[in-house]
């Protein structure tokens, strides 16, 4: 009874999180070189064929604590580069639930550039195959509830996201489709909405030309469809190039919750980002800290990012955005 108890407060106190959720949680992991998990129009778009292994935990000191690990690769295709492939592998788990799933993504792209600077323009669409769960074998046998089971139960869905990036000189834009089909998990009550359909929109630009120091704002907008919630982070990044192809960054984001009321708050946090780049090899780490009231616990988010680069192309001009490097 007091975890059935405990699972609802957990829900109900961090509903900006996991409302109307499907698919990968939109976290700060996109800042890590991995635009890729937002958006199915970078795959491909790099110089370099990428693989990503993310690791996220919150609240180490809670039972059942969130957890999110992601396995990414996308990659350019032929000599002209003008086709990109990706794959998604993803578990999350919150509380009682979780999900697991697979994306599958194909971008083309549009080269405009004469030689001087990068002028790409980039479609992508992705599949995506969700297993949801919820278990419910720990909950009270006695209490008489036709919703609880006393079982895992489970329900598998899929759905389509779709978008398109622009890459010109040092600015970069990427807007989209999340969840773009009407599907349902029918997992807790036949109640759950069909619409699922988040809209994500990054815009940046990158600041220092051939320097060996170079600034980045950004931002990203989310639009919940279902429920008209808006979220938004502002970025900033800075990074230190030493040698050929080693750089490090340090940055920060802030984040802003516009609908979701926490504590009669709007719920908003911060996230230091730092990360290295060594010939092929990238480590990232990232800790996001709540700025409002916390009820269960104030020991942050903690992410690293692992990368590995290759499958280079050589460059035909100078890029201007370390996402396509």
């Amino acid at each position: 009874m007091k975890k059935y108890i405990f699972t609802l407060i957990f829900i109900l106190s961090f509903s900006g999180f996991i409302k109307a959720q499907g698919g990968i949680p939109v976290y700060h992991d996109y800042l890590s070189d991995n635009l890729f998990l937002l958006h199915p129009s970078m795959a491909g778009a790099s110089s370099c064929a990428k693989v990503r292994l993310t690791g996220r935990m919150q609240w180490f000191d809670i039972q059942d604590n969130p957890m999110l690990q992601t396995f990414s690769y996308h990659t350019h295709l032929g000599e002209e580069a003008n086709n990109g492939i990706g794959v998604i592998i993803f578990n999350d788990r919150n509380g009682y639930h979780s999900q697991k799933g697979l994306q599958l993504a194909y971008a083309h792209h549009l080269n405009f550039g004469n030689g001087e600077y990068v002028n790409k323009l980039s479609f992508g669409l992705a599949g995506s195959f969700v297993q949801n769960q919820l278990d419910e074998t720990t909950f009270d046998p006695n209490r008489v509830d036709p919703i609880i089971s006393g079982e895992v139960q489970s329900a598998m869905y899929y759905n389509l996201d779709f978008g398109l990036s622009y890459h010109v000189q040092g600015f970069f834009f990427n807007a989209t489709v999340k969840n773009a089909l009407l599907m349902a998990r029918d997992l807790y009550t036949s109640l759950e909405p069909l619409n699922l359909r988040n809209y994500v929109t990054s815009i940046g630009y990158y600041i220092g030309g051939d320097n060996n120091f170079h600034v980045e704002p950004s931002a990203m907008i989310q639009y919940k469809d279902y429920s008209g919630q808006v979220i938004t982070d502002a970025n900033l990044k800075f990074y230190f190039d030493f040698g050929t192809y080693n750089s490090f960054y340090l940055g920060a984001s802030y984040r802003k919750d516009w609908d979701d009321q926490v504590n009669q708050e709007i719920y908003h946090n911060i996230t230091p980002i730092m990360g290295l780049k060594i010939s092929k090899f990238t480590f990232a780490y990232t800790y996001t800290y709540d700025l409002g009231e916390v009820p269960l616990s104030n020991s942050g988010f903690h992410q690293i990012t692992l990368g590995y680069n290759f499958n280079c192309r050589k460059q035909l001009v100078r890029m201007g955005c370390p996402e396509i490097f």
